[in-house]
């Protein structure tokens, strides 16, 4: 690792202990600037956001959205993207706080449910979505377990190390490489435990189809396929910002169909999967910063 490469992943470090010692307050309003300026800066992501949205808005309400709206939508969308870094540089120090004080969950008794050792063998998923750090921490404290979870490699060795070892004392989480994940997940599910995944965007491989807010888009398969062939149970679960600082939580269980063949009923999850996603997003669709990426072939960068 050279020296320079070494600069930067400190130099990176500095910048996002620095920024979870700021008043809170003054970071939400660098993010709301963030949320004017962003597009104009960034015009082919402003562009490629804002059709995304678009796509979602008139799944939502049944009538293409108007212009005033998507100019609206898209500035939230470039200010809760910056949200969502601020909150993951702030989630070592603070989330656990937040948690006990911010968080209101929607439905107590099936979390409570969901998160309980007697439960067994769960995979919680996410998308890229709200704030995204605290279902895995709420998750670690809820259960009394420690939640197994996959990191894509950063190419920085200093900030990777940083990254596991802040995620994992930090929020709770025990962190694993994402390279050759899949066994070590089935077997921590093999022995009852809980694995957290992030599942609404297509990163490796070709993806699977499914019907996604009325098109065709692929997610990647990887969640339902471990669901179906652990026999685990199968959770989504998101953390939407509120106003005034405010979070709600949701959660909700994927039923894995037991008719048909591993294929056929790994597709069967996939929908499943895609309509919890639709249903929890369409709650917030400016937080789902995952509309920065080509989500249907026929709306592309």
């Amino acid at each position: 690792m050279s020296l320079k490469e070494q600069l930067i992943g400190r130099g990176t470090i500095a910048g996002l202990t620095a920024i979870s010692y700021l008043p809170e307050p003054l970071l939400l309003a660098i993010a709301k600037v963030w949320g004017a300026v962003g597009p104009l800066l960034q015009p082919a992501r402003a562009r490629l956001g804002r059709a995304n949205l678009a796509r979602v808005y008139e799944f939502r309400d049944n009538v293409a959205p108007t212009s005033s709206a998507l100019t609206h939508g898209t500035r939230e969308m470039f200010e809760h993207h910056l949200r969502f870094y601020i909150e993951s540089a702030r989630a070592p120090r603070h989330a656990r706080k937040i948690i006990a004080t911010r968080v209101k969950l929607e439905d107590e008794l099936a979390v409570a449910a969901a998160f309980s050792p007697a439960a067994g063998a769960s995979i919680f998923l996410a998308a890229h979505f709200g704030a995204i750090e605290l279902p895995g921490s709420i998750l670690a404290d809820r259960s009394g377990r420690t939640p197994m979870a996959p990191m894509e490699e950063i190419s920085n060795e200093v900030l990777q190390a940083w990254m596991l070892r802040v995620r994992g004392a930090g929020l709770g989480l025990r962190i694993i490489s994402a390279k050759g994940a899949a066994q070590v997940m089935s077997d921590e599910l093999a022995a009852g435990g809980i694995v957290g995944m992030v599942g609404d965007r297509n990163i490796v491989g070709a993806g699977v189809p499914v019907k996604l807010f009325g098109h065709t888009a692929k997610l990647p398969i990887g969640p339902a396929l471990l669901a179906v062939e652990s026999g685990a149970k199968l959770y989504v679960a998101a953390v939407i910002r509120e106003p005034r600082g405010a979070y709600t939580g949701y959660i909700r269980e994927v039923v894995i169909p037991t008719d048909g063949d591993r294929m056929a009923r790994t597709r069967a999850t996939l929908a499943g999967i895609a309509a919890v996603f639709e249903e929890l997003i369409v709650k917030a669709p400016e937080q789902w910063w995952t509309l920065f990426y080509p989500i249907w072939d026929d709306i592309r960068a």
